[in-house]
């Protein structure tokens, strides 16, 4: 067993599963736990993700009975990786792609910070036309905590964290459906303290049918519930629960260009 496992949820995405399995380095250490959420359209091959996994590490398989959601198949995995004493979780989605030294170098950080217990990084965000464009998130955890408050400082598919600090704080919530990293990172944030590198270690796809597009306004709703869960009484906070209201009326394209403003970037 590793000291560090990888935590995928799947759903009817068997050849995105593969790519993102192919994507890990072949020195990379690590174990990957595949939660297929009740898929029954395109199943997981385990064949395929076998070929594809080329780490020096295990996969396992959980399989849920029925579609119950992320937040579901997240917790499936990760109560399933704290059970087997893993020190470091790590996240990626399928169809997502790491650089192939994406968990040395997390892992490497980690070690030598004991004070911080998650850690995300830059990520570049791709789609099927080519379009593509890079979020740099703040890095040092006063920053991160500002962040905090108007928006996720942490791209979900980037981060590793502390199995020490899940064990105290608990399971993904369930909650705030299509916010549950948000609402997680902030429970981090609130008792630890969290970095995020400034290197690209994840490429993450976006399209019209996934999470963040189809249910857009849950999510955004869900981000003000969590801003009111977190509001400190400042100034900063009553702006940045407006900002975020705002936002809930705009339309996904408009939101794009804004994202497409916090930084241009290309592959390596």
């Amino acid at each position: 067993m590793n000291r560090t496992a990888l935590l995928i949820p799947h759903f009817n995405n068997p050849q995105g599963l593969a790519a993102s399995l192919a994507s890990v380095g072949i020195h990379e250490q690590i174990d990957a736990f595949i939660v297929d959420d009740g898929s029954s359209r395109q199943r997981v091959d385990e064949g395929a993700c076998a070929k594809a996994w080329q780490a020096e590490g295990e996969l396992h398989f959980i399989y849920l009975p029925h579609n119950q959601g992320i937040e579901h198949a997240l917790n499936a995995g990760l109560q399933a990786i704290l059970e087997a004493g893993y020190e470091y979780i790590a996240r990626l989605d399928c169809d997502d792609l790491c650089a192939p030294d994406r968990f040395a170098k997390q892992v490497a950080f980690l070690d030598s910070h004991s004070e911080v217990y998650l850690l995300g990084s830059a990520v570049t965000f791709f789609d099927a036309s080519g379009d593509r464009f890079t979020i740099n998130q703040p890095q040092k955890h006063d920053e991160i905590l500002r962040q905090m408050h108007d928006d996720n400082a942490f791209t979900h598919p980037t981060v590793m964290f502390k199995a020490a600090g899940a064990k105290i704080l608990g399971l993904y919530p369930t909650d705030c459906k299509a916010a549950e990293d948000f609402a997680y990172f902030w429970r981090f944030v609130a008792h630890y303290q969290t970095a995020n590198l400034a290197e690209v270690l994840t490429k993450s796809e976006y399209n019209d049918g996934g999470i963040s597009m189809s249910r857009r306004r849950q999510q955004q709703a869900m981000r003000i519930k969590l801003l009111w869960r977190y509001f400190d009484y400042t100034p900063r906070s009553l702006v940045k629960i407006s900002k975020a209201s705002l936002s809930f009326a705009l339309p996904v394209s408009f939101t794009r260009k804004i994202k497409r403003l916090l930084g241009m970037g290309k592959w390596d």
